[in-house]
């Protein structure tokens, strides 16, 4: 690889043009001293230097020395001074095979030589001329040329490198990829040399660029070719004829007819919402576009987008779709997104920065559920549990009186395990939420809150009310709209073996009158949503003995029974 070298002056090289060339005329410099000038390269011959050696030196053959002295007016390069500027046409110098080099990566992606020998996947990798390169359903690569160029490939595209070359001394550079499959996104370093040359060739057309940022599209009855920026060449492929120029924000598809559309403006940038810093898995993104049948988003962990992670393409009803990344690590991203119009066109994108912090993953919240009711009358003690996370150490938990966490009631923030009690909640509406804790590195890090959960802490049951009548029991308790209720009496407090089990809709139940002995009462009310809560203290009552008349009734003093001694 040549190398621009200027030689250093001296005393013995000044000694020698001063010998050699005392009425020297043209422009003299320092012997062996090599610059660009314009796109050609500006040499001072050296001693013992002839336009053979030059030619020899600069373009590979002695047999160029006649071009030289042309384009210098040399009819004899024996009397030429040193140190006398030479210039060497740029259309002499010889190009040299150059290389892309990988500088992004993910998932799996293919690569093989022009001999079929695989290439190393790997960041840093110099992929060489002629070299295919496919990436599977997950895969992302994107290649630096040795001007800064830069070309990414999306999953499930083929491309092959098929001419990469650099312009001995001058770098200009020459680059064809021919795109036989999916897409290609290019960002094209702005030519300073003419002749140079970045070309992408599809099946059915040739798009052509001098620093731009595009995209090509090959599909099989379709070549899309979109311009973000600068000015893009297409031509239908195999037709002789101009390219057609295609300006910033517009685009242009080339048919199997061979047949290519006049520049179509593309859609504008799509309305993208979605929080900056997302906690949950997965990312979601809302977009919005009037005029789109469908969007692509693509997630990259740089501002440029040459390092994509990720991609998706939703379908966009009514103008509007709702995309979703289940698998980004923590970090830091940027989210490009583009709206896809009814012909096929990519339009321009929309960027914004997100930070995913979802790890360690907030835990799922298993009890209590929406309801408790108390049981005593005064306060609950309330057993909280959730689902084990498997990096966490410890767990957070908070219960606020507001759905906003800012009326704390109990901050329990180093829990060894998946439960924790809680004592003394009164009557009224709360909230509770859990975060994981992971140990990194020695230190605990949180990870996100889980969704807040209400808690409502409802009003201890009544106990059933008991009255009797001549033959029966009958029994009464508050009741609400669309509640329904489970009876039971029994002869101990522990209701080991109820005698009655009553399942109703009504806030009242009757029974025939037991023997004389003593009783225990309970209700349990069952919400119209399914919530049971729990049965009403016991309520003891007492069926005493009575004194019966000779047809069996009751014998009565009064409203009720007579009772026996």
């Amino acid at each position: 690889m040549h190398t621009h070298t200027v030689l250093k002056s001296s005393a013995i090289a000044m000694l020698i043009i001063a010998a050699s060339a005392p009425a020297m005329a043209g422009k003299l410099g320092i012997p062996g001293e090599i610059a660009r000038k314009n796109a050609d390269i500006s040499y001072h011959i050296a001693q013992q230097e002839t336009l053979s050696s030059i030619a020899l030196k600069f373009t590979g053959t002695a047999k160029n020395w006649p071009a030289i002295a042309k384009a210098n007016r040399i009819a004899n390069d024996r009397t030429i001074p040193i140190g006398s500027e030479i210039t060497v046409p740029s259309r002499l110098l010889p190009d040299r095979s150059a290389f892309a080099t990988v500088v992004a990566l993910r998932g799996a992606v293919n690569m093989t030589n022009k001999a079929g020998e695989v290439v190393d996947s790997r960041i840093g990798a110099q992929v060489p001329e002629g070299a295919v390169i496919v990436t599977d359903d997950d895969g992302f690569i994107t290649f630096q040329l040795q001007d800064g160029t830069t070309f990414a490939l999306p999953p499930s595209s083929n491309l092959q490198l098929t001419l990469l070359r650099i312009q001995d001394y001058t770098e200009r550079s020459r680059t064809q990829l021919t795109l036989k499959q999916g897409r290609v996104s290019s960002e094209v370093t702005p030519f300073k040399l003419p002749g140079a040359q970045y070309q992408i060739q599809t099946p059915l057309a040739i798009a052509g660029v001098r620093g731009t940022r595009f995209r090509v599209n090959a599909e099989p009855q379709q070549t899309y070719s979109e311009v973000l920026n600068g000015t893009v060449g297409v031509t239908a492929n195999g037709k002789q004829q101009a390219a057609h120029p295609i300006i910033a924000s517009y685009g242009s598809v080339v048919g199997s007819d061979g047949r290519q559309s006049a520049p179509i403006p593309l859609l504008p940038a799509p309305r993208m919402d979605g929080a900056a810093v997302q906690e949950r898995l997965p990312v979601r993104v809302q977009l919005a576009q009037p005029d789109a049948a469908a969007f692509r988003v693509t997630v990259s962990t740089d501002q440029d987008g040459l390092h994509r992670v990720a991609e998706t393409r939703v379908p966009g009803g009514h103008g509007q779709a709702l995309a979703r990344f289940a698998d980004l690590d923590d970090g830091d991203y940027v989210i490009r997104a583009s709206a896809i119009d009814s012909i096929g066109l990519e339009g321009m994108e929309a960027v914004q920065p997100l930070h995913v912090k979802a790890r360690p993953f907030a835990p799922l919240l298993q009890t209590p559920g929406p309801k408790v009711r108390m049981a005593d009358g005064a306060a609950a003690d309330i057993a909280f549990q959730w689902a084990q996370v498997g990096d966490a150490v410890r767990y957070r938990l908070q219960i606020a009186r507001d759905p906003g966490f800012s009326d704390l009631l109990s901050d329990r923030p180093e829990l060894a395990s998946n439960h924790d009690q809680q004592s003394g909640l009164k009557e009224g509406l709360y909230y509770w939420r859990v975060a994981s804790i992971a140990d990194k590195a020695g230190k605990f890090a949180q990870g996100p809150w889980s969704d807040a959960a209400p808690l409502a802490v409802l009003p201890q049951q009544q106990a059933p009310e008991a009255s009797q009548e001549a033959d029966r029991m009958r029994f009464s308790w508050r009741g609400e709209t669309g509640q329904q209720f489970v009876f039971e009496s029994a002869a101990t407090p522990g209701f080991e073996h109820a005698s009655q089990h009553i399942e109703t809709t009504e806030s009242a139940v009757s029974f025939a009158t037991p023997e004389a002995g003593t009783y225990y009462a309970r209700v349990q009310s069952i919400d119209p949503d399914g919530y049971r809560g729990a049965f009403s203290p016991p309520q003891k009552y007492v069926v005493e003995r009575r004194w019966r008349t000779g047809d069996g009734g009751s014998l009565n003093s009064g409203p009720g029974p007579v009772r026996a001694d």
